[in-house]
């Protein structure tokens, strides 16, 4: 027997027509051959004609054709219809389900839900519903009988963020169950919005006191004066262990590089950054035309994100199986700029030690390690040139 799956209805509130054309609408027509009954709902919302993502998203629920609405960012790349469908008939067949999602954090902090952020994979994978704090709003799912009945809050004080945490919650605190699984996305996120995110943790809080602190994606919400706070020498302490963790690491990662030629790009060096928020500058500085990311598969899964774009330059992600990743590694050129993510460290070396041209390789303790190719470092040496992306250890 065939995996169980249900049509839904996905609904996006866009401002980018560009955006949702090159994402999310282009990912659903090259899968809909397998996924005829679901349904694209977007909602313009270009204008501003909608002063929240709650209101915007309640409007489209109500269009919904499909028993299983699922509300997605316009700048999501869904990799598998089917496997959209599949979790759809997990919420159908679990009442105790209130809401479904990609991507949660739960009570110990752990990102719950495999996915592509940008350009790295983010999340512990699995097949099956965990129950989780919060849910992001890149991706979640309720009934459209519920939702109608229960509809995304549309309070201003939330506008455009933390409408899926607020609805979590509210499950939560009826009784239901908030849960994660695995439902194969990229998320091509341009920038990230933090305006008024305060606000909307503070109502959050104030609204579900009994059940915080929530973690999310966005940090902690701690009641009604918002995200947790804590003093600068408890920060200060924080960042030190951050630091001193990824050190250890790249240390490792630098002396399994020792049997790899010196001259291929600056082999002993591992750079302390998130590549997430330095990919578009090392583009520009390389002076790519391209940036193709790949990353290795961990349970067999493989799938490919074509024609997509950041800032203007053609972007593609694959998740490919090892020998495919070597394969890839091998045939770069110095003119293609390849971000290999998701790497372990006995892995780095092999890797390295494949292409003839120049590479960095690099960490953060929130994005894991990885190996840029096709561009020649001292250009790039900028983006991480503070001490902070220095190891604290050396040889």
């Amino acid at each position: 027997m065939g995996e169980v799956r249900t049509p839904v209805s996905i609904v996006c509130v866009y401002n980018d027509p560009a955006v949702l054309e090159s994402c999310l609408a282009a990912s659903v027509k090259a899968g809909q051959g397998a996924s005829r009954q679901t349904e694209v709902i977007p909602v313009d919302n270009v204008s501003g004609a909608f002063a929240s993502a709650g209101a915007a998203l309640n409007h489209g629920a109500r269009m919904a054709r499909n028993e299983v609405v699922v509300f997605v960012h316009q700048d999501v790349y869904l990799h598998s219809l089917p496997a959209l469908e599949a979790a759809a008939a997990t919420l159908l067949a679990d009442p105790a389900i209130g809401v479904l999602g990609a991507v949660g954090v739960d009570h110990r902090g752990e990102v719950v839900g495999a996915m592509r952020d940008r350009v790295v994979p983010l999340g512990r994978s699995t097949s099956v519903p965990v129950d989780v704090d919060s849910l992001d709003e890149v991706l979640f799912m309720v009934t459209r009988s519920q939702v109608l009945r229960e509809p995304l809050s549309e309070s201003p004080d939330l506008a455009w963020h933390a409408y899926a945490v607020e609805y979590c919650l509210r499950m939560r605190a009826s009784g239901r169950r908030a849960a994660a699984v695995d439902i194969p996305l990229t998320h091509n996120s341009m920038t990230t919005n933090l305006a008024r995110l305060d606000v909307a943790h503070r109502s959050v809080g104030h609204t579900y006191a009994g059940l915080v602190p929530v973690r999310t994606t966005c940090g902690i919400v701690a009641g009604e004066h918002g995200a947790a706070t804590t003093s600068w020498p408890v920060r200060r302490a924080r960042g030190a262990r951050t630091f001193w963790g990824e050190s250890v690491r790249a240390r490792r990662v630098r002396r399994s590089l020792r049997g790899v030629p010196q001259d291929r790009g600056h082999a002993r060096q591992v750079v302390l950054a998130d590549i997430r928020l330095l990919v578009d500058d090392v583009a520009r500085l390389a002076g790519s035309s391209s940036i193709r990311v790949i990353d290795p598969s961990r349970d067999g899964t493989v799938g490919e994100a074509e024609g997509l774009e950041r800032n203007g330059l053609a972007f593609s992600a694959a998740t490919l199986r090892w020998p495919g990743v070597v394969a890839a590694v091998a045939a770069t050129t110095p003119d293609q700029l390849l971000l290999v993510a998701g790497l372990r460290p006995e892995e780095t070396a092999p890797l390295a030690a494949t292409t003839t041209g120049p590479y960095v390789v690099g960490l953060a303790r929130d994005t894991g390690l990885w190996l840029l190719l096709g561009a020649d470092p001292a250009p790039l040496a900028p983006l991480w040139s503070r001490p902070r992306n220095r190891p604290f250890f050396v040889g």
